[in-house]
Parts: C-alpha cells; structure tokens; sequence
C-alpha cells in the first residue's frame, strides 16, 4: 500500500462516520428484537417506561468502583468494565471459544435480570447459554436515579480468548503510554480490535467501537510485517463516504492476522522479484480474504453500512461464491 493512501485512510479513521451510525447525543444503540434490524437509537432516559441507561444511573445496580460525579462518557466507559469484571468470574475458565460476545440486560426495580440479549462474533450457541447462565448466578441490586429505584439497562463485551482481558479503551491509553510500541507486543490486541470492528453495527459514538478503530489505526502507517493490497477494482468500487475502503483495510489486516495467529502462515504481501504485485498469491489471498469479510459485514443491513450499487454486485457475486472471479476479472 502507498504511504499517502495509508495516511487518508488513518486520516478517516479520525473523522466521524458520515452517514451511518449517527447516535444523537444523549442516545444509544440497544439490542430490540422488535426493531426491523435487531437494534434501535433510544434516549438515555426512558422516562415513559421506567428505564436508565447505566450512563445517567447515580447508582448502579452491580458492585462496582465508579466514582460519583462522573461525566456521561466517564461513567460508560467505567461501568462497562466494571460489568465485565462482575461477570466474568462466572464464566467458565475452559471456555474454548474464539471471538467476541456482547451482552445486553436489563435490571429491575426488584433485581431481576429481563430482556437479555447476548450475541456472539462468529455465532456459537453454546457461548451464549454459558453467558446466560454467569447472568442468572449473579446477585444484582436495584439501580438508582436520583435516589429513585430505577430499571437499569446494562451493556457490555467479552473477547475470548483476550490478550488481555481488558475493554479496549483501557488496552489504548497504554499502547498510547507506550513510549517505545512494539507490534510483536500487540498483534493480538490488534486482531481483537478487528474482529469487534466487524462483530457489531457501527457505532462511531461508543466508546468501545472508537477505541478499537483507534488500535487498528494506530498501526496502519507503521511496519506490521505484512503489506495492505488496497487497490483494484473491488477496492475502487467503494465508497469512503461510508468509510467502506477503510473497513476494507481493517478487514484484510484481520485476515492476514487470523492467518498468522491461529493457522501459522505468514502472508506478507510486500513486492518479490520478478513478479507483478497485484498477481502475487499472497496478495489476492488477503484481498479476497478481506473482501469476503466486508462484504458478509456490510452485507448485513443490522450493521449500519450502506451498499452501494457499485458494492451491491459484489456482494451477489459473494452470494453466488463467485466472487473470486468478478475480483480478479
């Protein structure tokens, strides 16, 4: 990949989504199975039916070390590990699991956990039984708004296995603390990061999904011991203005990094002698590799990406498995 065009690319990353995912402020996207795709924007305080998002809550429904007077995006961030720590005793410790998983519920007035909702990247069942289960071994008490009983509504995320067993805003601010940065030292974060990237619609205001795009962007413009193919007439078909080309680029660096850490091959895509770039194994593997997980992403209307009509061939092409033939025509 040519140097500028990795500085755009890092350069869109550091600019809001346009166009997709816009939560107002003071709103947040909740699990619903009654919205058409699966989520729906609701107000942090659903005065009507009684619900607080942990956000506003003055007290909140788990043991937690939270200080008071905290900001919206402060109290987010330290409730949402404070949840996952609370949790994630009660998982199994076996859990054979690989991806991510993310975990809406609700807490009563009286204490009881309703409206669960747990979904996993790549999908297993069996993950989520076990997290339901770590839900109904725990004690909650009532969370409070204003001194109010209140219902609360709870979000937070699990990446198995973790390099690091921490939320991704916490792995950030050291990797940024890191006055000498090593990529052997965080090739696992970064592959966690991408995976969440493409494990739940896009949400350019959580905290989570910015903290993640910020890791994978972090290294974009540095030597990661495999080179980014982003150019062709797939990657020409995208858009930016729904930030599709970067998505592509994060999708082939989890591809190249799935290659690496869990099947041992090492696919650099840097040029050889005496062969065309774009017609090397390695870099038509990674391409295609990539452009199949953006595609079965953005292909999924819950996740917020618009297809374009350009985009929209492609994805029929993936649909029909013909897409290796209409990339490389």
């Amino acid at each position: 990949m040519k140097k500028n065009k990795l500085n755009i690319l890092t350069l869109l990353l550091l600019i809001p989504f346009i166009g997709i995912g816009q939560i107002p402020k003071g709103h947040f996207l909740d699990a619903d199975k009654t919205a058409e795709r699966g989520y729906k924007v609701k107000p942090f305080k659903q005065e009507k039916e009684g619900i607080y998002h942990y956000a506003v809550l003055t007290e909140l429904p788990f043991v937690n070390d939270c200080d008071s007077g905290l900001s919206e995006k402060e109290q987010i961030a330290c409730a949402e590990k404070n949840l996952r720590n609370f949790i994630y005793p009660k998982i199994p410790s076996n859990i054979e699991f690989k991806g991510n998983v993310y975990i809406y519920l609700t807490v009563t007035e009286d204490s009881q956990v309703e409206n669960v909702t747990v979904s996993s990247y790549p999908n297993s069942e069996s993950t989520s039984e076990l997290i339901k289960e770590a839900l109904n071994s725990i004690e909650f008490k009532p969370g409070k708004f204003n001194g109010k009983i209140v219902k609360s509504r709870l979000w937070t995320s699990f990446t198995f296995p973790s390099s690091s067993n921490e939320l991704f805003s916490v792995s950030l601010e050291k990797m940024k603390n890191d006055e000498n940065p090593k990529y052997e030292d965080y090739e696992n974060l970064i592959f966690d990061a991408s995976q969440y990237i493409f494990s739940n619609p896009v949400y350019p205001n959580g905290t989570e999904f910015k903290s993640a795009a910020q890791i994978v962007g972090f290294w974009m413009n540095k030597d990661i011991g495999m080179g980014i193919p982003t150019f062709g007439k797939f990657f020409d078909s995208l858009t930016n203005e729904n930030k599709q080309q970067y998505l592509y680029a994060v999708a082939m660096i989890n591809y190249g990094l799935d290659q690496k850490l869990n099947h041992n091959r090492i696919l650099e895509c840097k040029p050889k002698d005496g062969q065309k770039y774009s017609e090397q194994e390695d870099v038509k593997e990674v391409q295609l590799g990539g452009a199949k997980i953006l595609l079965e992403f953005i292909g999924d209307e819950k996740n917020n990406v618009p297809l374009s009509s350009k985009t929209k061939k492609y994805y029929k092409a993936y649909e029909k498995g013909e897409l290796e033939e209409k990339i490389f025509e």
